[in-house]
């Protein structure tokens, strides 16, 4: 077979790998991820054994690191304060650790890194393209969703978009998907550069096209912040004979993409109503642009500056101080603005505190809404109305404390916006309209950048979270624990299952033992990247760890199912790269230590395997709820939702005229339960024992309700209800009743949110307080 033959069979086997390896990914959502973990486990423990000398001897130190914090993560499903939410974490790691475990014995031949990096790149770029035909033509997205819809409920009518603010894609959450685009935009930098041949360097700047213009279309303000040292750690690792070829292609990719980004953001961020080619048009072209760019120009330029030290210190100081340049006027150059009837524009800007009024050039009179936020509404999203009503009549005072004021601009015809300006004793300032050099879903994205809520608020979920890790600082408390466990610890409610943070994460779920590991992880595949420099893959693999390193600072990247296999991919990559560029301590390189490690990790998935085999089987077995026998047999069999039986067991007896053999093991499920931390059960153990007649064990659980989640405001609600619905007129149940009532008070002079009950649930408090 002649060489170009062999490369286009290949180039297609890659490319079928890479969507059937998507499509798998996407499988381990949330509606069939229990019947996959069980098959990839399979599977796993089935390449074990059949590849079992290659799978051993490529357990270098970046893979052990990363098969001791999941180790750590299985181990911690024991001890989590809900085994239930410890349940739905370990599917999502276990899942990505067997593709990962899988891929790793099944690639093999020469340069076995370079394929699994190649995967992880057409995986990427897969998920890309089909995401912008969810925008555009959705000819390449409904085959996909429609396969898809055949396993699985997760991807019916899903949205395209965030209007106006960014596109959402295929993977379901914008913030993760830029994690595994980002990825991609790494890898595919590494492999371009490093390719030997015309045709496959075509096909990685493809990729590497339809990566970046994903990456910008999602435009996660914390995937784009992160993404720069690893641009910068890719350039300082790559060697200095392809580090002028890199930069170039770097700006060109950046060039494309933001062309590319301007007429999607015009004609397609918005909900999908029909045909629009014009997303997937750019996406095509923009590759073929790219590819064209870097043959006529990019690689010529660098050929004529190799050797030229001088000359290439001069472009690179040149092309840093036009991206500066770039950036700082792409902030500030700003032109009016069209609004259609019905159409609002929402801009942002920050007047120093005082009186002011609106001055503006337009050929209409549309309403405005003034608005400000002080660090107390950024936190909790709230706002501070100073204004509504025609932009003409526009006067608003600033409040002392605000850090940003909005403008929402609403039209009931069209008419054009020239200039907006606010006009004060302290001063004046222009409200930016539209921006001259950015498209306007970045435009919308960045506005309030400097006083940003959802920033804000992450700092709030860290507080929450550390908070939480004082409760078990060492072992933490167990995977799933911040979202069972937060609503506890809040000083107003907000919902979220995690701390935005993995490190914050980590340090709740499993403590200082859980954080040193996942350093660890992240130190080993940087000093192995560092050390292996010199290999062709070895500095893209190194950027893609400082990218996840540097994202999961503020993104639950190693939350979602998506990214996971994609973020241990570059672990198992960097581990076939330079692996062995950190040697093993001597004693660890003895042929019984490694057979221990590797049957080490098959035991893992063995474990793992039986453990969720009998949560299948226990939910399988019962097929009647009210069946008591069924559900005590479903406990004692499932170790994770063992507590759903028992509660389930326990509400179905009540207070029904039973023998006294089911009531006595109804009170013993109880008083099992009764020990647990958990935010529903309590209320349900509550109303089971007021319904037999013991009060004051009632008002303990209802008492330990609020307490646990004492931020809802519809469990204080549920919980006066029910005290109503069982009151007794006794002074011991008052007192009992006086007492959550206290702690509800407490509670809101001590926290920023504000729990206001119904007026019924208030008279009982009153009735009870009399």
């Amino acid at each position: 077979m002649n060489p170009s033959a062999r490369t286009a069979l290949g180039g297609l086997g890659m490319v079928l790998a890479a969507g059937a390896y998507f499509l798998t990914v996407c499988l381990c959502s949330a509606a069939t991820v229990r019947p996959m973990a069980m098959l990839l486990t399979l599977l796993a423990l089935s390449a074990a054994f059949l590849f079992y000398n290659r799978l051993r001897d490529r357990l270098k130190l970046p893979m052990l690191a990363l098969s001791a914090m999941v180790l750590m993560d299985l181990v911690s499903c024991f001890y989590a304060v809900s085994k239930k939410f410890a349940l739905h974490e370990i599917l999502k790691v276990m899942t990505a650790f067997c593709l990962t475990l899988i891929l790793l014995a099944f690639i093999g031949g020469e340069k076995p890194e370079r394929r699994l990096a190649e995967l992880l790149e057409g995986f990427s770029a897969f998920a890309g393209l089909v995401s912008i035909d969810l925008l555009s033509t959705r000819i390449i997205s409904t085959p996909v969703m429609t396969a898809l819809s055949w396993f699985s409920t997760d991807y019916l009518d899903i949205p395209a978009v965030e209007e106006g603010v960014r596109m959402t894609s295929i993977l379901l959450y914008p913030n993760t998907f830029a994690t595994c685009v980002g990825i991609g935009v790494l890898l595919s930098l590494g492999l371009s550069v490093s390719s030997e041949r015309p045709r496959q360097r075509a096909v990685h700047l493809a990729c590497l096209f339809l990566n970046s213009l994903s990456f910008v279309l999602a435009f996660s303000l914390g995937a784009s912040i992160m993404i720069v040292p690893a641009f910068l750690a890719l350039l300082a690792l790559t060697g200095s004979e392809q580090r002028t070829s890199l930069l170039i292609l770097m700006v060109e990719t950046l060039a494309v993409a933001l062309l590319a980004a301007f007429p999607i953001s015009v004609t397609s961020m918005t909900a999908w109503n029909g045909v629009r080619p014009i997303p997937l048009m750019c996406a095509i072209g923009g590759a073929a642009a790219l590819c064209a760019l870097d043959l006529l120009v990019g690689q010529k330029l660098a050929d004529k500056l190799k050797g030229h030290g001088k000359a290439v210190t001069a472009l690179v100081a040149s092309l840093l101080a036009v991206l500066v340049v770039f950036v700082i006027a792409a902030c500030n150059l700003t032109i009016g603005a069209s609004l259609q009837p019905g159409e609002s524009l929402r801009r942002s800007a920050y007047p120093a505190p005082g009186a002011y009024t609106l001055t503006t050039e337009a050929d209409g009179d549309p309403t405005v809404v003034i608005q400000s936020q002080n660090r107390e509404n950024a936190v909790m999203h709230t706002y501070l109305d100073l204004y509504q009503g025609p932009l003409s009549q526009a006067a608003f005072t600033v409040p002392e404390d605000s850090q940003v004021v909005w403008f929402t601009f609403c039209a009931a015809e069209e008419v054009r916006l020239d200039s907006v300006e606010y006009v004060g004793e302290l001063g004046s300032g222009k409200v930016p309209l539209d921006y001259l050099l950015l498209p306007g879903f970045i435009a919308n994205r960045l506005q309030g950048l400097w006083s940003n809520q959802n920033a804000i608020q992450r700092f709030a979920f860290f507080e929450d979270g550390l908070r939480l890790s004082r409760r078990s600082p060492v072992v933490g408390l167990g995977l799933g624990a911040y979202a069972n466990s937060v609503n506890g610890v809040q000083s107003f409610y907000y919902f979220t299952k995690y701390a935005h943070s993995h490190y914050i994460q980590t340090l709740v779920e499993q403590g200082i033992v859980g954080l040193a590991l996942f350093l660890g992880m992240m130190a080993v595949g940087m000093a192995c990247a560092w050390r292996g420099r010199k290999k062709p893959l070895a500095p893209a693999l190194g950027a893609a760890v400082v990218f996840i390193a540097g994202h999961s600072a503020v993104e639950g990247t190693f939350s979602h199912f998506a990214s996971l296999p994609v973020i241990f991919g570059v672990f198992a990559a960097t581990g076939l790269c330079c692996g062995d560029k950190i040697p093993l301590p001597a004693w660890m390189e003895k042929k019984a230590v490694k057979n221990g490690l590797a049957l080490g990790i098959c035991a893992l998935l063995a474990l793992f395997e039986v453990l969720l085999g009998c949560n299948i089987a226990a939910r399988n077995l019962v097929t009647d709820p009210s069946n008591l026998e069924q559900l005590a047999q479903a406990a004692a069999l499932d170790p994770f939702e063992k507590a759903d039986y028992l509660l389930t067991y326990v509400v179905q007896v009540g207070a029904s005229e039973t023998d006294e053999e089911i009531r006595e093991k109804a009170d013993e499920y109880a008083a099992r339960l009764a020990k647990l931390d958990s935010n529903s059960i309590p209320i349900y153990l509550a109303e089971y024992y007021l319904q037999t007649g013991r009060s004051e064990q009632g008002l303990v659980q209802a008492e330990k309700y609020v307490n646990y989640v004492s931020a809802d405001a519809t469990v204080w609600q549920k919980t006066f209800d029910l005290l109503e619905q069982y009151e007794q007129d006794t002074e011991e149940y008052r007192a009992g009743v006086r007492h959550i009532a206290d702690l509800l008070d407490a509670w809101n002079e001590q926290n920023l949110g504000h729990i206001e009950l119904d007026g019924q649930a208030q008279a009982f408090i009153a009735r009870m307080r009399e």
